[in-house]
């Protein structure tokens, strides 16, 4: 989150923090589980929504890319934001963005309309969850309280992800798909309504000194980040040599290079550069992006395999994720467990090692696929790999670092675990369209076509994942107790 959206040295008046502290973790708890539910919800409704707005294979993962590209860009922007306006007047902001955005969402008549009102829903998330995660650390400020709130605060976070999974199945098998867009409606007018109740007012001692936000870093990595990822999604329409091709990479190198610069000269940079100076800190960071990559690559084509393939109703299909969460939350309590133990170099390379061979096992994917034998292995074992490994790994990627740097760190991380979800789903999501394409001109069956070009990806998500996993041999053997605060940016 932003550097200074996760430390505050305001005190609450007396009596204060145990009025506001049931309503703090109600509202921030549930603006956090809205917005990483939003990150999964959708995956069970592709199909329908494809079908309904004439979407092609390679731009449906715009639905899913818009939000984690605007989500992850301006994520630790929206940290600043809330140091320099205040928490709850940006909480509100983000909210009210959010939920508006919602609702255009279930209006969009047209593909170019819903990737718009996806990506200001990431724009309003981006808002949202860093002032949630201010607000909630400044009201409980006795140390022994804020870490268990910010224990309910990552535990649901995990729960999250799978709660959209569910949830978007059955809205979209037992509704329709615009009710994924439009349940976050009157939840987000619940959550406004309360956040305006006195407890939650922002205290602070008189106008302070707050830093400049760098909002024009943020939309120079942005720019480049969306530029990037457009142009990759593109090469499904033209040659990767084209010179629309090309000039998109360029640009994209362009506005990446200039935020670089930017970074180096501006007084409060959106992201202090000199972070990646350590090998454990850069090597962290990259193993989060190529992670993320494979995951929520995987998770989109496996998504689209069960439904397109084995023509599974939605609601099928999102309950066969679910023993995928139960048992990430419970390997990610084990690897708590053992990183003082073990450390996290092994940690990360077994777990990621486990996370390969689960998503290698999707190569041998037949087109009449058994869940039990085919598909449930491959979700037990990413799924422990990942619970094992990401622990460490966040740990790996905050410890050592300055406690006024704390924060930055663990936004980076975020940002880099959004921004490699959107970057890793665009390129394997043009790969697969591409590979389809050309299984259909050689006159492939339909169904064989679709299922290589869902092997093709399956491939791709694999080695990104190994490639995360060999990395782990660069980590040191970091053996230190799980700090939520650390980790949350305290």
């Amino acid at each position: 989150m932003g550097r200074g959206t996760a430390r505050s040295t305001e005190k609450a008046p007396s009596g204060a923090v145990p009025k506001a502290a049931g309503l703090a973790l109600a509202v921030t708890c549930g603006a956090q589980f809205m917005v990483i539910i939003d990150d999964t919800v959708v995956a069970m409704a592709l199909p329908s929504i494809r079908s309904s707005l004439d979407f092609d294979r390679a731009s449906l993962a715009w639905v899913v890319d818009a939000y984690m590209l605007l989500f992850g860009g301006f994520l630790v922007l929206g940290g600043r934001c809330a140091d320099l306006f205040g928490r709850r007047r940006v909480f509100l902001t983000g909210l009210g963005v959010f939920t508006v955005a919602s609702l255009a969402c279930g209006l969009a008549t047209t593909s170019e309309m819903l990737i718009v009102s996806r990506g200001a829903q990431g724009f309003g998330a981006a808002l949202l969850s860093p002032s949630a995660l201010a607000i909630l650390i400044t009201v409980f400020t006795e140390a022994k309280e804020r870490r268990k709130a910010l224990g309910i605060w990552g535990g649901l976070t995990g729960i999250s992800g799978v709660s959209g999974v569910l949830l978007g199945g059955l809205i979209t098998d037992l509704i329709d798909w615009r009710w994924v867009f439009f349940v976050n409606i009157p939840i987000g007018a619940l959550l406004f309504t309360l956040t305006l109740r006195p407890a939650l007012a922002d205290r602070t001692e008189g106008p302070a000194k707050r830093p400049a936000t760098d909002g024009t870093g943020a939309v120079l990595i942005t720019g480049a980040l969306l530029l990037l990822v457009y142009t990759v999604i593109s090469t499904n329409h033209r040659p990767w040599g084209s010179a629309a091709t090309v000039a998109g990479l360029v640009g994209s190198a362009v506005l990446l290079a200039a935020f670089v610069v930017r970074e180096q000269r501006a007084d409060e940079p959106l992201i202090r550069l000199g972070l990646f100076a350590s090998r454990q800190i850069s090597t962290a960071n990259v193993m989060m992006l190529l992670a993320a990559s494979g995951l929520y690559g995987i998770f989109f084509f496996l998504t689209q395999y069960m439904q397109n393939l084995l023509h599974w109703s939605p609601l099928k299909a999102g309950i066969s994720w679910a023993p995928f969460g139960v048992t990430m939350a419970a390997f990610s309590g084990i690897a708590i467990q053992l990183l003082p133990k073990v450390g996290s170099r092994a940690l990360c390379l077994v777990g990621l090692g486990s996370a390969t061979l689960g998503l290698g096992l999707l190569l041998r994917t037949p087109l009449d696929a058994s869940y039990p034998t085919d598909l449930l292995p491959t979700l037990l074992l990413c799924a422990a790999g990942y619970g094992l490994a990401m622990v460490p790994l966040v740990v790996a990627a905050v410890s050592g670092v300055p406690k006024a740097d704390s924060g930055a760190a663990s936004g980076v991380l975020n940002t880099g675990q959004q921004i490699g979800g959107a970057i890793g789903l665009a390129i394997l999501a043009t790969l697969a369209s591409n590979r389809l394409d050309d299984e259909i001109s050689s006159g492939t069956a339909v169904p064989d076509a679709l299922l290589t070009s869902f092997h093709s990806a399956f491939l791709v998500g694999t080695v990104l994942t190994a490639c995360a996993a060999l990395l782990s041999l660069a980590l040191p053997a970091l053996r230190t107790e799980f700090d939520p605060e650390t980790t949350s940016g305290v």
